[in-house]
């Protein structure tokens, strides 16, 4: 019997849909996944029928951040292990603000961590009005990965990026909305009609004008964020090679239901 892939790759017309695929992991991202997740992005790039792209999770939320579990069973050389994970994350989180179409982020349940951080690298939010948005790194004594401390700061300014990234760990989706880190709200279960309404009104845009519009939006912040990337990578493994790190991570894998 053939494994479900971590990421499923749908095309209808010119939308194509991605979906996180991992639903008993909550969506957890691993290097597999995000391997998987980058190859579906350099695809998209080169398919010239696709125009709109839904980044969406399977399952009971979006996407709860890294996978934790794994990085207990690699903790003989954590470093090495998150290293090779956060390598093609970075990767993907490139590929979706360089990407020439639009992504449309469409997420509910929990957005954590590498969660939250994919959600602000696609170019619109969609959220149910349960969705939490968590920035959840503090609890393993690791800083954020993904781009989410350049993003916060890029929306909210660094009083209020720092304080969602610290103090203020978890957001709802009211005021997610508030501080602009969403787009548009639906109830719980409207999320994909509203996601297919804002998709429409996209499709109904010239194709051109669209492209030029993201070129230009993200040509402003792409090298910084590149730049960015490689900072929070270093200072992830600074984190991740100290003992406070491995202790974290096996506290918080222990609680997890068996």
């Amino acid at each position: 019997m053939s494994r479900e892939p971590s990421v499923r790759f749908e095309q209808s017309g010119a939308v194509v849909t991605l979906t996180l695929n991992r639903p008993d992991r909550l969506n957890a991202l691993d290097s597999e996944m995000a391997g998987v997740l980058l190859d579906a992005i350099k695809a998209i790039e080169k398919n010239s029928s696709a125009r709109v792209v839904v980044l969406r999770g399977a399952g009971r939320s979006f996407c709860a951040g890294g996978d934790v579990a794994a990085m207990h069973a690699h903790r003989d050389d954590l470093p090495t292990f998150i290293e090779n994970t956060i390598d093609p994350f970075h990767a993907c989180i490139l590929g979706l603000q360089r990407l020439s179409k639009p992504v449309v982020a469409c997420v509910h349940g929990a957005v954590a961590g590498g969660g939250f951080s994919l959600a602000m690298a696609c170019d619109f939010v969609v959220a149910t009005r349960s969705t939490r948005f968590v920035a959840a790194y503090p609890k393993l004594g690791a800083p954020a990965d993904g781009g989410l401390s350049f993003f916060l700061v890029q929306r909210l300014g660094s009083a209020r990026g720092l304080e969602t990234l610290t103090t203020a760990g978890q957001r709802s989706a009211e005021q997610a909305l508030q501080l602009g880190l969403v787009n548009r709200l639906a109830d719980d279960d409207c999320l994909q009609p509203t996601a297919d309404q804002w998709v429409a009104e996209m499709l109904a845009l010239p194709e051109q004008s669209l492209r030029e519009l993201k070129g230009l939006v993200t040509a402003q912040s792409a090298q910084a964020l590149e730049a960015h990337l490689h900072r929070e990578k270093a200072a992830f493994l600074r984190c991740a090679a100290t003992p406070d790190f491995a202790a974290r991570v096996a506290a918080f894998v222990q609680k997890l239901p068996a």
